[in-house]
């Protein structure tokens, strides 16, 4: 009995011997602990404290799998055996520390199953040109149409408009989605960083993201105390002076942020002292393009409080713009209008102006193994177009209030959007989420264009990832999406009245004066997608995304009739349009090896039922309206490839981009055209020196450059053949350390040799109108 009770003793003594504690912290590479970081550490999970300290009690001896992830960081994981109580110090590396080199952005899947690219600030004011839609176009697979100097709306992948979402803390920008004229508004100064996103990821965005998502991100959590920065920028083409201040104070829990930005811009500069447009030459006196200068103001404010369970973040902003049209490119072009006044700074007509007011509002409840998401956000997108009264139709007479506004959209939209985040085991994650959206438009002007209507919309999705090896991830994704959509009627009796003086026969007249059909009409659709990433080596990883896509029709697409001034053509609407929908593939590889990096992506879009513009074939009754186009279905499809790769060698460093775009419309005739906006083939090889330190200049980088384009012959019809190009940049900058005070420098000259060259996706590429010719700008940022 003593024998049978020593061995149970000993047996039971052994078994609390065995309990061991596993504890760490969790730091960044600057040594600052990470709260909130989430420690995996096989069947069990806990978040860090306050401190970034974790701590697993009584575990058994043997080998465990530990997995450490946080907000903002890219995820570190090892096998940890286990035969003793340890203490742990965990490292993590910021998202974009991981994959970006200097300035130069670059592909990340790591541990995600889709396309994504990460850009941080640094990337954005070392790129910065004018606009964020423009200073993103040098990211391999994005483009920008541009209008003028200072506005832009991005593209990618050949795909923009409302095929492609933009995203401020999670709420979808609302306006760029419009006519090639409406700008991005958001500001470039400010912006804190950039998620491009490709593949599954989107199917939490919205059913109009088939290109992929743009998402802006400015609730970075700041660093404890008061932060501030100051970067200002000049560029001679436009004589453009840029001001940006960021501030930002962080007491314990609550967080405050205020930014503001403000540019001024003269009209710029071509390097052609003529252009050609609709036979017509008219001289440009010194290359200037009379009447595009303008003026920009931003201002934004944040307040925050976080804790270990809670987060809660209120946004407020407000982006104006107003800048000037080329005389030529609104209306008939005339050879008196492209005249200098004297001024190079003056706002004359016609002209734009723009005021972007935004709330957004985000709190997050999170416990260890769960999450609630929380996003609302309100914007009024209010554009007007200013020219002085003028008319096709005689009978028509100056309003009496405001004579000279021609267009006036007032675009309203409430954003609300619920989700919620399980980490059910080690290696799976569900997101449920519901979306909702309400948006109205109201008009005035005495031009019509866009009809009046309301929308509503309400969207679920769900995803899941799951981690089932080591080196495979796979995420799934579904969405439903219902929308109701009211479009007001419009009968213009003034262009009814003008064609029946004309002689036009009642029911022609009555066709073309029914400028907007009154309609009601219902939408539904459910989304699928699919990816997997698979660690291939150490050095090598792949990623694979399949997912179907859709998008409702809008407004001006089913219901619009007259001639779109900014498109030079008459359009109609057509009521019996179909859901847009097709199907998206992406396939990635991501090599890394010391000092080389490579990304390659192919991918494919194929449409069953593609939304464009199909000429007639008849010409339009109203005065200088040319052929009908009206809104038809087809199939269509885009394919294509895109190449980055970076080397460094020793004080070198090398970068090499290539982009190549495909695209079609298949229809049923066999007559198969081009879609519009087809970025031509495209590339970037850029060299970078790093010069020896100084004294007084430090991180001294010398770079070199060329920008190429091949010929754009594969046009849509209505477009122009676009000649191909290259073009030549070079840059220097450095840090200047002086007694503490370390203000970073950079000075570019962009088209070193004045080429002239044409960009296929400019507004003023109708026009005949080239891109910039030398271009000097300088860019100073000053922390504090």
């Amino acid at each position: 009995m003593r024998l049978l009770l020593t061995i149970v003793l000993c047996m039971f003594g052994y078994n609390v011997f065995a309990q061991h504690q596993l504890q760490g912290v969790v730091k960044n590479i600057n040594g600052e602990t990470i709260p909130n970081s989430h420690v995996d550490l096989s069947s069990n999970c806990v978040d860090t404290d306050s401190s970034g300290i974790f701590t697993f009690n009584n575990l058994n001896s043997g080998t465990y799998t530990l997995k450490v992830s946080a907000n903002g960081y890219g995820i570190y994981q090892e096998k940890i055996v286990l035969e003793q109580s340890k203490q742990l110090t965990i490292v993590l590396q910021e998202e974009d520390d991981e994959e970006t080199l200097e300035t130069i952005v670059i592909h990340t899947a790591q541990q995600k199953a889709y396309n994504q690219q990460k850009i941080t600030q640094n990337y954005l004011q070392d790129n910065y040109s004018s606009s964020l839609a423009k200073t993103l176009s040098n990211v391999v697979g994005l483009d920008a149409v541009t209008v003028g100097s200072q506005t832009a709306k991005p593209m990618m992948r050949g795909l923009g408009f409302t095929r492609l979402a933009v995203t401020e803390n999670g709420i979808k920008q609302e306006g760029q989605q419009w006519g090639a004229d409406h700008g991005l508004e958001i500001d470039a100064l400010t912006t804190e960083s950039v998620n491009v996103v490709k593949g599954v990821g989107t199917i939490t965005h919205g059913s109009d993201a088939i290109a992929g998502v743009i998402e802006v991100n400015n609730e970075t959590i700041p660093t404890e105390g008061f932060k501030g920065q100051y970067a200002t920028t000049a560029q001679s083409v436009n004589k453009s002076w840029a001001n940006g201040l960021n501030l930002s104070y962080k007491n314990n829990n609550h967080f405050y942020k205020f930014k503001t930005s403000y540019s001024t811009f003269a009209d710029f500069k071509v390097p052609v002292d003529e252009i050609t447009y609709l036979g017509t030459k008219i001289p440009l006196t010194n290359g200037t393009m009379v009447n595009t200068a303008g003026n920009e103001f931003s201002v934004y404010g944040q307040w925050g409080y976080i804790n270990d369970r809670f987060q809660s973040i209120l946004s407020i902003s407000q982006f104006q713009n107003k800048s000037g049209f080329f005389a030529a490119a609104h209306g008939i072009p005339s050879v008196d209008n492209a005249k200098p006044d004297g001024n190079d700074r003056n706002i004359g007509m016609p002209y734009q102006q723009v005021n972007h007011t935004k709330v957004t509002y985000h709190a997050k409840w999170q416990n260890t193994h769960d999450a609630w998401d929380f996003k609302l956000g309100f914007q009024r997108n209010h554009r007007q177009e200013y020219s002085f009264f003028h008319t096709h139709y005689s009978n028509q007479v100056p309003p009496e209030i405001n004579p000279d506004l021609e267009l006036d959209f007032k675009l309203n939209t409430l954003n609300a959007e619920l989700s919620y985040k399980k980490d059910w085991l080690l290696d799976h994650t569900t997101v449920f989420g519901i979306q909702n959206q309400y948006q109205t438009n109201d008009i005035s002007g005495y031009s019509y264009l866009m009809p009046e209507y309301n929308r509503w919309n309400v969207g679920v999705f769900g995803k899941h990832t799951w981690n089932f090896a080591t080196d495979w991830n796979l995420e799934l994704g579904a969405r439903y999406d219902v929308a109701h959509l009211n479009v007001s009627e419009y009968f213009d009796e003034v262009l009814y009245d003008y064609l029946i003086e004309k002689g036009t026969a009642d029911a022609d007249a009555q066709t073309n004066a029914q400028r907007s059909m009154p309609l009601s009409k219902d939408f539904s659709r459910g989304n699928v997608a699919f990816g997997v990433s698979y660690q291939i080596s150490e050095d090598w990883e792949s990623t694979f995304t399949a997912a179907s896509n859709f998008r409702f029709p809008t407004a001006m697409e089913l219901s619009s009739n007259g001639i779109h001034h900014g498109a030079f053509r008459h359009e109609q609407g057509n009521q019996n349009l179909d859901v847009e929908k097709g199907w998206a593939f992406d396939l990635s590889q991501h090599f890394h090896k010391n000092n080389f990096k490579i990304n390659a992506s192919a991918y494919l879009y194929y449409f069953t039922n593609y939304i464009f513009l199909k000429p007639t074939g008849t010409f339009s009754i109203l005065p200088h309206g040319g052929q009908v186009y009206k809104y038809d279905q087809s199939k269509a499809m885009l394919t294509g490839l895109e190449v980055d790769a970076q080397y460094q060698w020793n004080k070198f460093g090398f970068q090499a981009q290539a982009a190549y775009l495909y695209n079609k419309q298949i229809s049923d005739s066999g007559v198969d055209y081009p879609l519009p906006f087809s970025t031509p083939i495209n590339g970037q090889f850029n060299v970078q020196y790093y010069l020896k330190d100084g004294s007084l200049l430090q991180q001294n980088q010398f770079q070199v450059g060329t920008k190429t384009a091949l010929q754009q012959s594969r046009i849509a019809r209505g477009e122009e053949v676009t000649p191909g190009y290259t073009i030549a940049n070079t840059q220097f900058s450095s840090v200047l350390n002086f007694k503490g005070f370390k203000p970073q420098i950079r000075l570019q000259v962009n088209n070193v040799f004045n080429t002239v060259y044409y960009h296929h996706n400019s507004f003023y590429r109708a026009l005949d109108i080239p891109e910039f010719g030398r271009n000097i700008q300088i860019f100073i940022t000053i922390p504090f």
